[in-house]
């Protein structure tokens, strides 16, 4: 037996829009942002009071490590002891929500001040700027820039003279405050630098 269904193209545009509306409201960008990095965060802060686990902390020493081996200073267990609680911190400023996408909603509809990737981005690069790195570099890694729907950006971890592409991503948008790291050419995001003049 054959059904007939009746094509009602105003449903198929009003689903459409709804769809557009959403990626909109949900997008991790913003085209109004600055260039100038201002952060909503009162500083300076003390994080040496937030709890963070070892185990993490041990993991992403050794990948940072592995990006520098000429030196053994301490400098990469400071950096990932700084960046693990640095998220959870950003985490309760922020007042986070759960998942990024609905954060980013309440963001965009005024019901949270901060929260976007490039606020975590800013934060975070502001509270690894205040360790004085002699053997690393601070970058900014943006995907799809310029994409109403699609920008993300991160912060980019190298060791001095290493390629960007070989650098560490550090982005605790992704998993609601929970870092997540990974080498810049094995993500699933394009990422590319962003000129320092434009952060």
């Amino acid at each position: 037996m054959m059904f007939k269904t009746k094509f009602n193209m105003s449903r198929y545009i009003k689903y459409f829009c709804l769809v557009g509306m959403l990626i909109f409201i949900f997008n991790c960008s913003t085209p109004n942002r600055s260039s100038t990095a201002v952060t909503g965060v009162n500083y300076p802060v003390d994080l040496s009071a937030v709890r963070i686990n070892g185990d993490r902390v041990k993991a992403l020493e050794d990948d940072l490590t592995a990006l520098n081996h000429h030196y053994d200073n301490g400098e990469a267990r400071q950096i990932a002891v700084t960046a693990l609680r640095a998220s959870v911190f950003l985490s309760e400023e922020y007042r986070l929500v759960r998942p990024p996408i609905l954060h980013n909603l309440l963001v965009q509809i005024g019901l949270r001040d901060r929260g976007l990737c490039y606020h975590w981005t800013e934060d975070l690069m502001y509270l690894l700027g205040t360790i004085e790195l002699k053997n690393y570099q601070l970058r900014w890694g943006v995907a799809y820039r310029g994409s109403d729907w699609r920008e993300h950006n991160t912060v980019v971890i190298t060791a001095d003279g290493q390629s960007f592409e070989n650098g560490l991503v550090l982005d605790p948008w992704r998993y609601s405050g929970e870092l997540y790291w990974v080498v810049v050419k094995d993500d699933r995001y394009p990422w590319k630098e962003l000129p320092r003049e434009k952060w």
